[in-house]
């Protein structure tokens, strides 16, 4: 096992899903263009809440997956993981939808049970084909990945601009009737095209579905469920902000709900962060399993992590700098909330770091130390939040994630010296943070107004960056 290895997965994995990611985060512009703030601020809210219900729906068994395939029978595995999201799925679907009334009454969404029914739908069919998913990557199946990727991405960008733009905006008649609420169209464009990859994967999944593997899967449940903890922990820590602003908030729940539009639509600005690291996790994820046994696994771990904060440094101090020329792709009055832009950046650098260090528990099947961790993120998520935003809004929530993540970090990092320590390169990594994060906003605090300076400026530090990247490369390359 090599980092050649994972450089090849995560270019393989994750370069393509950074471009097809890029290509789906164009819908946030384009929301800001087509529909109000208060419909991107309400459908921000429920998407939260699909977000906490993806981990119920799925628990923790894609990483499960990873983890058991490497020392057991592979069939067996994705048999077992597979039934075990099928029925939880299936059951957590039928009480959404009985249930969908008193929901939508708590949600303050009365009369609209059709947005449960969607979501419950669209969940149903998403989670049964995440194992087949994960088992495409196990198999360094990269071309089938990434098209069934494409197709989703593509016809759900396809499907929201047929609605939003042709149908709404009466540029095409339908023979039928349609609902001319755009969240519920928003959620169709979600629920059709993961319908379609389902119908693809279904011989496979009905054939894999079996009652009596859940008596055989005591083991997969033992190391699952504290992953279903770490992955509520972390949904409340990335998506619990839109719902408390939008109820914390001094305004009327029709203004709030316009300040959380303007919040979620600059946050998506962090797009680039976000992709990498998600990038490096599809990558990393299956190859972090298999090079645990390695006897010099743990000086790859560390030297993984120094090229991981080079380049997710390079992305911060770039687009901290060229922030006002990012805010230009959405709609004119949503630039207020640029200013979030490089504390999100520097909170999911830390969060990316955090995943990197994360492997201590998961090879050790230590998950329940994880959940630990990811309760103390949420805690802090809590409790920042509630107190931060009556007073700053939703910069108080900006900062309340970097201070999150950075706790997350430093217990992960604390606690694995204990059970596995890795030599990670504390002062080399936080140097290149800071350095990153001085440069620019010295910068951009005397350069402001003058882009084409910011430009190259960028452009400076994007050569001095990749110069001291290969000097490291040079120091490390015995390990490569």
């Amino acid at each position: 096992m090599s980092i050649k290895s994972l450089a090849k997965q995560t270019i393989i994995y994750g370069a393509s899903t950074i471009l097809l990611r890029m290509a789906s985060w164009t819908l946030g512009p384009y929301y800001s263009f087509n529909i109000s703030k208060q419909s991107i601020g309400d459908s921000s809210n429920l998407l939260s809440i699909i977000a906490f219900l993806n981990i119920v729906y799925m628990l923790g068994m894609e990483t499960s997956y990873f983890r058991f395939v490497k020392s057991d029978d592979g069939d067996k595995i994705f048999k077992r993981t597979q039934t075990i999201v099928f029925f939880n799925s299936m059951l957590w679907t039928i009480a959404l939808i009985l249930f969908s009334t008193p929901f939508v009454n708590l949600l303050s969404y009365p009369g609209k049970e059709i947005y449960v029914h969607l979501f419950a739908s669209t969940l149903f069919f998403e989670n049964l084909c995440n194992i087949p998913f994960a088992k495409l990557r196990q198999e360094n199946k990269a071309l089938q990945f990434v098209s069934f990727k494409a197709v989703f991405i593509f016809l759900n960008i396809a499907l929201n601009v047929f609605f939003l733009s042709f149908v709404l905006g009466n540029e095409i008649s339908l023979p039928f009737s349609i609902s001319s609420d755009p969240i519920e169209l928003i959620f169709w464009a979600n629920a059709i095209p993961w319908f379609l990859i389902f119908l693809y994967f279904s011989p496979m999944i009905v054939k894999n579905i079996s009652w009596s593997e859940l008596t055989n899967s005591k083991e997969l449940f033992r190391y699952s469920w504290p992953l279903l903890l770490v992955g509520t922990a972390g949904m409340v820590n990335e998506v619990i902000d839109r719902p408390m602003l939008k109820y914390l908030l001094p305004g009327s729940l029709e203004e709030n709900a316009a300040q959380v539009g303007i919040y979620s639509t600059n946050y998506k600005l962090a797009i680039i962060m976000t992709l990498v690291i998600q990038a490096f996790r599809m990558g990393a994820e299956p190859f972090f399993f298999k090079l645990a046994e390695d006897k010099s696994s743990k000086k790859i771990y560390a030297i993984i992590m120094d090229f991981f904060v080079i380049f997710c440094s390079i992305i911060l101090a770039i687009t901290s700098l060229n922030r006002d020329l990012i805010a230009q792709l959405n709609e004119s009055s949503y630039a207020v909330g640029i200013d979030i832009l490089p504390i999100l950046l520097v909170a999911n650098l830390f969060l990316g770091m955090y995943y990197n260090t994360s492997i201590w528990y998961k090879a050790t099947n230590n998950t329940m130390k994880g959940a630990y961790i990811s309760i103390v993120g949420a805690i802090i998520t809590l409790v920042f939040n509630w107190i931060l935003i009556p007073h700053l809004g939703y910069m108080g929530s900006a900062w309340t994630t970097l201070v999150c993540y950075f706790s997350m970090l430093m217990i992960s990092l604390i606690w694995g010296r204990k059970h596995y320590p890795v030599p990670y390169h504390y002062i080399y990594n936080f140097s290149w943070i800071g350095l990153s994060l001085v440069y620019s906003s010295l910068a951009f605090y005397y350069l402001a107004e003058h882009t084409w300076l910011l430009l190259i400026l960028s452009f400076i530090y994007l050569l001095f960056a990749l110069f001291f990247t290969y000097k490291r490369f040079c120091m490390l390359r015995q390990f490569l």
